[in-house]
């Protein structure tokens, strides 16, 4: 489709039972949920083990094909993502150790962070293999596709390039890519903004205000559909859909 063919009411009701399944399906998985969880299709978020928290504001877009997990091995090892994160479709975070995203981090499609090996060499036999926590600091931003490896910790306002294999720790400021990851560039950390822009003042006087802003981007964008021409578009969909 080419565009959201709903009446605003009825992505408003969507919407309701979106929130109603986050909060008493979604949020009472994690070990510490802070206020402001979002979750697009939170039917194809996976949550597995214990010791897994969020802080406020975080994200995480999901998709039928592309399901973001969260998984801690046995109760070995924990999650912790900052506030104000975002974690999107196809996303793997696995933990046997301890892995700790910071503040304003962004991981995009198809991001895996794994802190273990899963086998030994030598005896395959028994997981979780070696294993070493991995660390995010603050405004981390890991490229579609990346792989970060265990013991591997980067710093404020890292790029990971997309598809890269980040074996080895990583600066602060600093762009890095390829396989494995080397430094590309480095970032004047003066002149950066962070998705905390979206939950304080500023850009927006309060978070309450970012929700208005965006009901009211929805209901102008909306404005006009019908719910006889939505259910038009799904039997008869024609080229403007």
């Amino acid at each position: 489709m080419r565009k959201d063919n709903r009446p605003y009411w009825l992505k408003q009701i969507s919407d309701g039972l979106n929130r109603l399944y986050v909060s008493h399906v979604i949020a009472p998985q994690f070990d510490q949920c802070g206020h402001g969880l979002c979750v697009f299709s939170p039917r194809h978020l996976h949550i597995s083990g214990a010791a897994i928290n969020v802080a406020d504001h975080v994200h995480f877009m999901a998709l039928a094909d592309a399901p973001v997990r969260l998984a801690v091995y046995e109760n070995l090892g924990s999650i912790e993502i900052g506030s104000n994160s975002i974690i999107n479709p196809g996303v793997r975070i696995t933990s046997a150790s301890r892995i700790t995203i910071g503040r304003n981090c962004m991981l995009a499609m198809n991001a895996y962070l794994s802190d273990a090996d899963w086998h030994d060499l030598q005896h395959r036999i028994f997981a979780p293999g070696n294993s070493a926590p991995i660390t995010l600091g603050d405004n981390v931003w890991i490229g579609e596709g990346a792989l970060v490896c265990k013991g591997v910790e980067i710093g404020d306002n890292a790029v990971v390039g997309a598809y890269s294999v980040v074996t080895h720790n990583v600066e602060p400021n600093a762009v890095v890519a390829g396989n494995p990851a080397r430094l590309v560039k480095t970032l004047d950390p003066d002149d950066l903004t962070t998705r905390e822009a979206l939950f304080t003042n500023t850009v927006f006087t309060r978070y309450e205000s970012f929700a208005d802003y965006e009901a009211r981007f929805f209901s102008e964008r909306m404005q006009g559909n019908t719910l006889l021409g939505w259910l038009r578009s799904r039997l008869l969909p024609g080229r403007t859909d």
